[in-house]
């Protein structure tokens, strides 16, 4: 990708590898749905070395990458703020930023499982557990989600966006 966009299919779902200046746009691609590895303690030449072994699309700020003429396929991230950063991999890599909304955990990067609500009934608080009807749980984790406030904000977030229409149900 190095700075230039790839066509993307509908079974071509781009997987990245972000940089350890990018650690808030990267728990927000997960949010989005996107296999996103971030590992802050790579080099920028582990970084590479590590992109081309997973055949992942790194995202960066560090220039250097900017530098080598065997980089795999990389998007220099031009801006210091992640709304604007989002914007920026969302358009390059042709995303869509709402049909795999909430499928993985924003920690772990592992896809989230349906469970039934019966089996979290001791691990979510009482008034959750009476409120809501859907659970999801992380494999790697252990980590439970439900709809509710946190749901509601990132809406709220991709709307400011431009990037979730009001009027588009989840």
């Amino acid at each position: 990708m190095t700075e230039t966009t790839r066509s993307s299919t509908s079974t071509d779902v781009p997987c990245f590898l972000v940089d350890r200046m990018l650690g808030r746009l990267a728990k927000w691609l997960r949010i989005l749905g996107y296999d996103t590895v971030y590992l802050p303690q790579l080099s920028p030449q582990g970084l590479m070395r590590e992109g081309r072994r997973q055949s992942r699309i790194i995202l960066t700020r560090d220039t250097r990458v900017l530098r080598q003429k065997d980089a795999p396929p990389f998007v220099f991230i031009q801006a210091d703020r992640f709304r604007d950063q989002i914007k920026q991999v969302i358009a390059t890599c042709h995303l869509d930023s709402l049909t795999r909304l909430f499928t993985r955990c924003g920690e772990c990067n592992e896809l989230l499982t349906t469970v039934k609500k019966e089996a979290v009934r001791e691990q979510v608080p009482e008034y959750v557990w009476q409120t809501q009807a859907e659970f999801h749980q992380c494999p790697g984790c252990h980590r439970i989600y439900w709809g509710a406030t946190h749901k509601e904000h990132v809406i709220a977030e991709l709307q400011q966006l431009g990037l979730f229409a009001e009027s588009s149900r989840i």
